[in-house]
């Protein structure tokens, strides 16, 4: 017997060599791809039924042959095991053939250009490919599955939301340019009823008044009152209006101004010059002196207003400001000043601050500055603190006035048309 090996760069050209050198006489013994890449193929001439011991199966098969279909479909799990049971079977089979070359058992070369014979190797290792990419495949249909239930899922949580018709989604576009918060404008939709007639934007700003908590107009301010709030929020300012419009209408004879704002350097000329100008007293209130004495001196005076210092919220001595303030008469009113240009988070952070000494009211400053008094606004309606003063200016004693909602309303309404088309001017170089 000779053996004989074959090498080429894929199995087709493999076979090609050895039909051409060979024929169709020889027996596959192997094959097998060599680490460069190259196919090789162990053939055998005259084959006696001998092979060397490396070459031998160890569980030879019995079964018979076997349409090349299913042949194929056993050689992709393993490309060799095929010719070795092909030599076993050839072994055991009975010749049949009569010619002088029968005693060797022969096979059929799988022809080049039929696919279906196409080498068993070469559709194994495609196979394994076509595995690997069905893998894949499934995954990324597993994963489209996967968000095609959430997009599902998305569009029928939307659909059981009521959507919002054209009529409130520009009322609510409206709300939002004067400042108000979306709480405030929620529920204000929500209390409206809205027919797309002219009277709904009067009919919603109407409504907005009726939130807001303002002291009644009729009663006057009288007694002990404290302004509290930040620096630079008008607290000063605020107290001086007041005290001039009540010397123009009852006299400086009962009417005193007291001072806690030993901090900064000279802070209480100001109030000194008010009472100088006005010819009411001024006091103050220091180390050496006590709030409650000097309340209890003034007690028979209509009118006492009490300046506070003006300090941040997160200054460690607005606790002994605030903690003087708790200790003072009951008869001491605490109005907090808000100014209107804050944001409203600021605006929140110093109700929740001074909220400790228990407020009666507030005063809206600064309207002439801002913007937008929606925020403003926002907070007192949220916090539920009456409104009793708005200030809108630096003249004495002409810029402060009673609070009234309406017209609270009615400014933040021209405020917000006056701010856009400033900025639309601004904006368009008009």
């Amino acid at each position: 017997m000779q053996i004989r090996r074959f090498r080429a760069p894929d199995m087709r050209q493999a076979i090609r060599k050895v039909r051409d050198a060979v024929g169709p006489d020889a027996v596959i013994l192997s094959n097998q791809r060599l680490p460069t890449g190259e196919i090789e193929i162990v053939i055998a001439l005259d084959y006696d039924g001998s092979l060397p011991s490396s070459m031998v199966q160890k569980k030879p098969s019995t079964s018979t042959f076997r349409p090349s279909e299913e042949r194929r479909k056993e050689a992709y799990q393993d490309p060799s095991a095929e010719y070795f049971e092909r030599i076993e079977r050839a072994k055991q089979q009975t010749p049949t053939d009569t010619s002088p070359k029968s005693s060797s058992p022969s096979f059929d070369m799988p022809s080049i250009e039929d696919d279906e014979d196409e080498p068993v190797l070469e559709e194994a290792l495609s196979l394994k490919q076509n595995k690997e990419g069905d893998s894949q495949l499934h995954a990324m249909e597993q994963e489209l599955h996967r968000v095609k239930e959430m997009l599902e899922q998305q569009r029928q949580q939307s659909s059981m939301q009521p959507k919002e018709n054209s009529v409130e989604a520009k009322a609510r576009e409206k709300l939002k340019r004067l400042g108000l918060s979306d709480l405030i404008t929620s529920r204000l939709l929500d209390d409206i009823d809205l027919k797309g007639r002219e009277d709904d934007w009067n009919r919603l700003l109407a409504h907005l008044a009726d939130y807001i908590p303002v002291r009644s107009s009729s009663a006057e301010l009288k007694g002990c009152i404290a302004f509290m709030g930040p620096t630079g929020v008008g607290k000063t300012t605020s107290i001086g209006k007041i005290a001039a419009q009540h010397v123009l209408k009852y006299g400086s004879e009962s009417i005193v101004l007291v001072t806690t704002d030993t901090y900064r350097i000279a802070a209480h000329e100001q109030l000194r010059t008010f009472g100088r100008i006005l010819n009411i007293p001024v006091e103050v209130v220091n180390e050496y002196s006590d709030l409650n004495e000097v309340l209890a001196k003034y007690a028979h005076y209509s009118l006492v207003l009490v300046d506070t210092a003006g300090m941040n919220p997160r200054d460690s001595n607005l606790e002994r400001q605030l903690l003087m303030i708790k200790r003072a008469r009951s008869s001491l009113k605490k109005l907090l000043v808000l100014p209107c240009t804050s944001q409203r988070q600021v605006l929140k952070s110093v109700v929740d601050v001074y909220s400790q000494v228990q407020l009666d009211g507030c005063v809206l400053s600064k309207l002439d500055e801002s913007a937008s008094l929606g925020e403003a606004i926002s907070v007192v309606i949220e916090e539920g603190l009456p409104v009793v003063y708005i200030a809108d200016g630096q003249r004495i004693p002409d810029d402060i006035e009673p609070a009234r909602a309406h017209n609270l309303i009615s400014r933040a309404v021209y405020t917000a048309e006056h701010y856009s088309q400033i900025y639309g001017s601004l904006r368009y170089g008009s």
